[in-house]
């Protein structure tokens, strides 16, 4: 009898400080909102989301002319390198594919962390593209995909020019000034 009580008040604590659902789920759903450009549920994943999280994935959107955002391939593992009383982390690898004028695919990275017995996504612009770490909220609003001749497109980031600032000729109707190449992806039927 004292057995019994003691292992039903070990399954009772177990229960009440296990962190509920999993991190698969967790990214899962931030993932299919995103798909589903449902934003509301996105930031329902996330644990800090910014204020200006909304704007920020209009604007990528937008950058990119994707009309259809697909995830594929997501895949979720303990994070490897984790010091001794860390919270639980893991990482998410996942596929990304922009349907629109210029398709444009790439691998994606979450981080999903034990926060007060949730799982939630640790947010930060590289949830977007691993490319834009160091990227402020605000850059993220030129973003853009380039085709090339070749069939091939690029992800760049671009920025307002200064008044009769110089700059190269394929945004200058625009009034903006290519900053960096972010990432590039293979000509089509070309693998890496």
């Amino acid at each position: 009898m004292a057995l019994a009580t003691v292992l039903g008040l070990g399954a009772a604590v177990y229960l009440s400080v296990r962190t509920e659902g999993s991190p698969q789920q967790t990214v899962t759903a931030f993932l299919t909102a995103w798909q589903r450009g449902d934003l509301h549920a996105m930031k329902a994943q996330i644990l800090e989301p910014p204020r200006d999280f909304d704007s920020i994935y209009d604007a990528f959107t937008r950058g990119s002319q994707a009309k259809k955002i697909t995830i594929r391939e997501i895949r979720v593992r303990p994070e490897s390198h984790r010091n001794f009383g860390q919270a639980p982390t893991y990482d998410a690898m996942f596929s990304v594919t922009l349907d629109g004028p210029v398709p444009y695919s790439y691998d994606g990275h979450l981080e999903v962390i034990d926060f007060d017995r949730a799982w939630k996504v640790h947010w930060t612009p590289t949830a977007i593209h691993p490319d834009l770490q160091g990227v402020g909220a605000s850059e993220i609003r030129q973003v853009r995909v380039v085709p090339r001749p070749d069939g091939s497109s690029r992800l760049v980031l671009l920025e307002t020019r200064a008044k009769g600032e110089q700059a190269g000729s394929q945004f200058a109707d625009e009034g903006l000034k290519l900053v960096a190449t972010l990432a590039d992806t293979a000509q089509p039927g070309v693998t890496g």
